[in-house]
């Protein structure tokens, strides 16, 4: 299966939405009871330059759409969320659009700003707790408390003093966006789930 590396506002700002990550497992199997996917999360995103609406204090996340027994359940359960906003269709799969609680609109801003060290120990806690991070989970802690060990890592990386800077790179709104013709191409081939002519091969 296809690898797609998780955003910054997955990492970062999906865990502020206080939505766990153990909402969206699942097991989701074809016809011949072979699994094709455990967790209807894709990815998480700033926003979608096609969409006017929602352009600040906003995270839409891309979720498998593919309508298993559950799927209704878990809507229903997605829907209920206090900050739920809106939602549509993207290809065969669904963007769930959530605002970010007002309890965390400072810390919300100090992320855009990749002050990753000052958001407030509520919202430090949550990313610890429930953050979609590609990399080790030992980093996320380095990076929240601007740890020198990682802070050297990166001078030593790229040859130059970082002196009190943050230890992570800030989040680029333009690629935390739902908007590349390429990125929807790209996805909706990954997220594509068996179709009738695998498993007709399958069988054979």
């Amino acid at each position: 299966m296809a690898y797609i590396k998780y955003t910054k506002t997955a990492t970062f700002l999906f865990p502020l939405l206080e939505i766990p990550k153990s909402i969206f497992m699942c097991n989701v199997k074809n016809n011949f009871g072979k699994t094709m996917f455990k967790t209807r999360f894709v990815n998480a995103y700033l926003g979608d330059c096609k969409i006017n609406d929602y352009k600040e204090g906003f995270v839409f996340l891309l979720l498998k759409g593919f309508q298993d027994t559950d799927f209704d359940c878990f809507y229903d359960t997605m829907t209920a969320f206090e900050n739920y906003v809106d939602d549509y269709e993207f290809g065969i799969n669904i963007v769930m659009i959530y605002s970010i609680p007002d309890k965390y609109s400072v810390d919300y801003s100090l992320i855009l700003k990749g002050q990753y060290s000052k958001v407030s120990a509520a919202a430090k806690k949550r990313i610890l707790q429930n953050s979609f991070f590609s990399g080790k989970p030992t980093t996320i802690p380095l990076i929240l408390n601007k740890a020198d060990v990682l802070r050297k890592g990166w001078e030593k990386r790229l040859g130059t003093s970082l002196e009190s800077q943050e230890v992570w790179s800030i989040i680029v709104p333009d690629e935390e966006q739902i908007c590349n013709n390429i990125l929807e191409e790209k996805l909706n081939n990954i997220l594509k789930p068996l179709n009738i002519e695998n498993e007709k091969e399958e069988s054979q």
